[in-house]
């Protein structure tokens, strides 16, 4: 053990222990801040706005699966076609609330498609489209077309 001990104290560097608490260092500093904020900004990007989106509309399958057990265990004597339903307005409002930022006639947003553009993406326009079709909210189907079309032109 004392071995161990005087090794540790040979090999430590006190210059470099006592310089973390000078502060001539406000550049670096100023940085790392901005790097954190930049970090905690991500949620107000495109790449995270389609990203979730796809996510969502992927796995609202097994989100109205889970729904669907948490009622059975209630046993409340609930419609299963209401709950699947509800699960499924809660997953495609929620998607769109993300894709409705995405503007593909923005730059940025461009890019956000082009990373993540695939077949699933466009899957998950088109389920979108047919759902809100379905319950005649066309604004959002207006929105979903012009990002579906952007996207089958990157996949061609």
């Amino acid at each position: 053990m004392k071995v161990y001990g005087a090794y540790m104290y040979r090999c430590m560097d006190v210059n470099k222990i006592f310089n973390l608490f000078e502060n001539e260092e406000p550049d670096p500093l100023k940085e790392k801040a901005q790097q954190v904020d930049i970090a905690l900004d991500y949620k107000n990007h495109p790449l995270f706005w389609v990203g979730m989106f796809k996510k969502l509309i992927q796995n609202h399958q097994t989100f109205n699966d889970q729904l669907l057990k948490f009622f059975d265990k209630l046993d409340e004597g609930l419609d299963t076609i209401d709950i699947d339903r509800a699960g499924e307005f809660v997953v495609f409002n929620r998607a769109y609330d993300y894709i409705q930022k995405v503007d593909p006639d923005n730059l940025v947003c461009q890019e956000a498609l082009y990373r993540f553009v695939d077949i699933h993406l466009k899957i998950a326009l088109e389920l979108s489209i047919n759902y809100f079709q379905e319950v005649e909210e066309y604004e959002k189907c207006a929105h979903l077309k012009k990002n579906l079309e952007f996207v089958k032109l990157l996949l061609t």
